[in-house]
């Protein structure tokens, strides 16, 4: 079961959301090479679930257009993963797989982020926040500045993205978090100058604290959808999903940039 975004505006391409697994997204050029590339990094999803001892199940289960239940299973020590065998023999197929929900545009909502998220959902998010932290602060720890301050030598890059070197990426992650995404679902944002003048171990450790304490207040509150729709579309549950996709991103880009740096 997959969710389709073409993406159009200042983005390209189209991305394939499986919104059973917080989080999980992957990308392509095309709606074919996008689907052709799901099962494998779904499956290399549910590896790293195991590799933090969480369950490789759906978190949501499916039925039909949306996901059912208000109360979803937290995050519980894992089930046995797919075994190698497994892993490999997931591969497309000439049957497409089943579409839930195909939509268009930059910053649009699927129908699952219609409806409010639930206190498990939340609490999933924060689980999953503090696995992709322990694993990005695992990869740029002791990192000199030379490699923080490489700038790759792309093939490709957005023309808009401010973010190339490791550490304009690390600065990114964190004002994103809590300058873009919680402000779109109305927690005020810190004040952007004062934040981005510290340097970033503390950004992502103070824009962390933000977001955790954000996160618990909202799994407290009446309100959990926090719907609104404008020239973007926002609400708790696509922050939700947001919020960990993003960081698991741009963890695999400086796991790349550190493994192309001259000498390593």
């Amino acid at each position: 079961m997959l969710w389709l975004q073409e993406l159009t505006g200042n983005e390209s391409g189209w991305s394939v959301w499986d919104l059973r697994y917080l989080g999980f997204a992957t990308w392509g050029p095309t709606r074919a090479v996008a689907l052709s590339r799901a099962p494998e990094r779904l499956a290399s999803h549910k590896r790293w679930l195991a590799a933090h001892d969480l369950d490789v199940r759906p978190a949501l289960a499916s039925h039909g257009r949306h996901l059912a239940g208000d109360e979803p299973a937290a995050a519980q020590p894992h089930a046995p993963g797919p075994t190698a065998a497994e892993s490999h023999a997931v591969r497309p197929t000439a049957a497409e797989p089943r579409i839930a929900e195909s939509i268009r545009g930059n910053e649009v909502l699927f129908e699952h982020d219609r409806r409010p998220a639930s206190r498990a959902e939340i609490e999933l998010c924060a689980t999953l926040l503090a696995c992709t932290r322990a694993d990005l602060l695992d990869a740029v720890t002791g990192l000199p500045d030379e490699l923080l301050d490489w700038d790759p030598p792309y093939a490709a890059y957005l023309s808009w993205a401010r973010w190339r070197t490791v550490r304009e990426i690390l600065t990114h992650v964190a004002q994103t978090e809590v300058g873009y995404y919680l402000p779109a679902i109305g927690y005020a944002a810190p004040d952007a100058e004062t934040f981005a003048s510290l340097r970033w171990l503390e950004q992502l450790r103070l824009g962390r604290e933000h977001t955790l304490a954000r996160l618990a207040d909202l799994a407290e509150a009446d309100d959990r959808l926090r719907l609104t729709e404008g020239d973007e579309g926002w609400s708790v549950r696509k922050v939700l999903r947001r919020l960990v996709w993003h960081e698991l991103l741009h963890l695999k880009s400086i796991r790349r940039i550190v493994a192309a740096f001259p000498g390593r």
